[in-house]
């Protein structure tokens, strides 16, 4: 009898419905603190970047014309954490598409041991949250080595279970509410028969804007959305200094949360350049790109309040797959014997999310969730950055520049 690992990924960013200013901190942001890695930890980093990169591009492809919205540090933290129980061609394969191939697996959790709990640390008016569990069904074996290593990286709870009671999915959906500040509520309506092992992933963030937004000024104007069709919506204005470049195609700008540890990235292409242009040809060289290149510029920065809510099912195992895990999927394949001497394979792998932006900042919260199953510009110019057309974004941390979250907005 072989099992199935059924991988669900379920990614949310929200902001809330309405603000006030006893949802944010009142704290003055103190000094950022840096994050500080090794040279084998800037490599193992700058490779996992590049696979958030080119997984967010490929999801875009795959839905060709759609709003996309993932958090690619979410779906390597789960697929990292579920790989310590890979072995042979299925280790070397997952390890290589999520850019850890030439390191050890302690090398790649002790990268994450290292980063996860410096990232919470930046900010102090930042709110993230890290945190894993591991849901094993009371009369599955799981082999020891495989929870130590959950444990001492990933800091992961381990709860047995009984999946067979009709409340074992209410106990994980409490899970997930309880370490995302309630935005999500529910990752599963009911565990499947087969189903012996889950594990769960939950990044929270909220983090106000360095310069929040006046609503006073904020007005309705007409978004262009891919098609050419124009939508009413409300857009956010200020002029101020941000981080900003201009290249081949689009121009980039940097809007910071709280000390400037965390930013909004945004990539607006040119008036006459299809965003689908753009992310057909995102690589992680031209993300470094316009990174390296922001230098300080007054824009007039107009950019909507949005909210987009999205779901992958049926899209990352196809994605993955084409970049290289897809041994991970087969069960004639798929080698997980150092999670259990029973045969497993991945069969389900989903990131559902939400994300609203308004004047004030961001609210953000990710889980992911694996089953396991038993189966068959010039100086002193005001450079206007007007975002009323498809664009890109994306949520990361300075120092490291850790891509937490990345976006395409094709519509609103």
């Amino acid at each position: 009898m072989r099992y199935v690992i059924s991988l669900l990924i379920v990614s949310v960013l929200a902001g809330p419905l309405t603000w006030s200013c006893s949802k944010w901190k009142a704290d003055a942001p103190g000094d950022r603190e840096d994050i500080v890695l090794t040279r084998v930890q800037e490599e193992i980093l700058s490779n996992s970047n590049g696979f958030g990169i080119d997984l967010f591009r490929e999801m875009c492809l795959e839905l060709e014309d759609q709003n996309v919205f993932i958090s690619p540090l979410s779906a390597s933290l789960a697929i990292s954490a579920v790989t310590n129980g890979a072995a042979g061609k299925t280790l070397e394969d997952i390890k290589a598409t999520l850019g850890f191939g030439p390191y050890s697996l302690d090398q790649m959790n002790g990268f994450f041991k290292h980063l996860v709990p410096a990232l919470k640390k930046v900010d102090n008016t930042v709110k993230l949250s890290i945190a894993n569990a591991v849901w094993i069904e009371k009369t599955f074996t799981v082999k020891n080595p495989f929870i130590k290593s959950l444990q001492q990286y990933y800091d992961t709870s381990v709860n047995l279970l009984d999946f067979t009671n009709p409340e074992a999915p209410s106990v994980i959906n409490q899970w997930c509410a309880d370490n995302t500040n309630n935005l999500i509520k529910k990752v599963i309506d009911r565990i499947d028969p087969d189903t012996r092992l889950i594990y769960t992933n939950a990044l929270y963030f909220k983090g106000k804007w360095k310069e929040t937004f006046d609503k006073k000024v904020s007005w309705q104007g007409s978004f262009a959305d891919l098609s050419g069709s124009a939508s009413t919506v409300t857009y956010m204005e200020q002029t101020s200094h941000y981080g900003f470049t201009t290249t081949k195609g689009v121009a980039v700008a940097e809007i910071p949360y709280g000390n400037q540890a965390y930013s909004m990235v945004i990539v607006l292409p040119d008036t006459g350049v299809s965003v689908k242009e753009v992310v057909a040809s995102l690589t992680w060289e031209q993300w470094t790109g316009w990174m390296d290149n922001l230098s300080p510029a007054e824009l007039n920065l107009r950019i909507p309040r949005f909210k987009v809510e999205f779901d992958s099912e049926q899209m990352m195992i196809p994605v993955l797959t084409r970049m290289g895990m897809g041994v991970a999927f087969d069960p004639g394949r798929a080698d997980f014997s150092n999670i259990s001497d029973v045969p497993l394979f991945i069969s389900l792998l989903k990131q559902n999310s939400y994300i609203q932006v308004d004047e004030e900042g961001t609210e953000a919260a990710a889980v992911t969730t694996i089953g396991f199953d038993l189966t068959s510009v010039g100086p002193g110019q005001t450079i206007p950055f007007h975002v009323d057309r498809p664009f890109l974004y994306f949520i990361k941390e300075k120092s490291t520049g850790t891509i937490l979250f990345s976006g395409l907005m094709t519509d609103l």
